[in-house]
């Protein structure tokens, strides 16, 4: 499997998110979510998707297949598989560990994320990263609301990270969302479209997600060729062999 589209399945972690401190200091008014944010977010207690990923980085473009299935607010499980129904690798994401296979290289990354936020220097969340790959809006008390045509405007400042949200007024469905890290300068901006049914709400089946650091973008897509939720007990196998090199 090649590295960067490794990287490209950590990359939204890196400014996933980080626990709330302080409000917008640039807000004129500063109001409770409550009653101000109208938006649909998918629930559900499982969810299944597959399609295509693929990562645009310093003049490449990766490709491969993959299956993601969910258990809410409990694990996020994807499997690469390039083709021929072989898997390249596996990500296994919880409250408090992050899993990954690469079975090209035969190794193996088992931490956590307080080892991953003192590496990159921000603090990780798995429910700011569960709500990015679902197109949810996450309300975080106080906010600053603000009007942008036919959007709703959200912006909130989690410690050095801040996030602008565009929902629809329309389909009520997040169509956009930017994180920029005060600090370093690296953004992130993350665009929902080919909104389909799934149950009784829309949900995007085209993410693409474009990261700016240092100067070098890079663009991580994932396309939904089938999306579904159950109430059904999915499992999330991960096993890993006793040969593989631990990084």
């Amino acid at each position: 499997m090649n590295r960067s589209l490794l990287c490209g399945l950590v990359a939204l972690l890196l400014l996933a998110g980080c626990k709330k401190e302080v409000i917008p200091t640039d807000a004129a008014t500063v109001t409770e979510t409550v009653g101000r944010v109208s938006v649909k977010n998918i629930d559900f207690n499982y969810l299944t998707a597959k399609g295509q990923l693929k990562l645009e980085d310093k003049g490449e473009t990766t490709t491969s297949g993959y299956t993601m299935r969910v258990k809410k607010d409990s694990v996020i499980w994807v499997s690469v598989q390039p083709g021929l129904g072989i898997e390249a690798a596996r990500l296994k994401i919880t409250q408090d560990s992050v899993l990954l296979i690469n079975r090209i290289h035969k190794e193996v990354l088992a931490t956590n994320y307080s080892f991953l936020s003192n590496r990159f220097k921000v603090h990780l969340n798995f429910d700011v990263l569960q709500a990015i790959l679902l197109g949810n809006y996450q309300p975080q008390g106080q906010e600053k609301v603000m009007e942008a045509a036919q959007l709703q405007h959200i912006q909130q400042l989690r410690s050095n990270l801040l996030f602008d949200y565009f929902i629809s007024r329309d389909s009520q469905k997040l169509q956009q969302l930017n994180v920029q890290d005060r600090l370093s300068s690296s953004t992130i901006t993350v665009k929902y479209n080919n909104f389909q049914e799934v149950g009784q709400v829309a949900f995007a089946h085209l993410m693409a997600a474009e990261v700016q650091q240092a100067g070098q973008a890079s663009v991580f897509t994932l396309n939904h060729s089938k999306v579904t939720i159950t109430d059904e007990i999915l499992t999330f196998p991960f096993a890993i062999p006793a040969d593989y090199k631990r990084l």
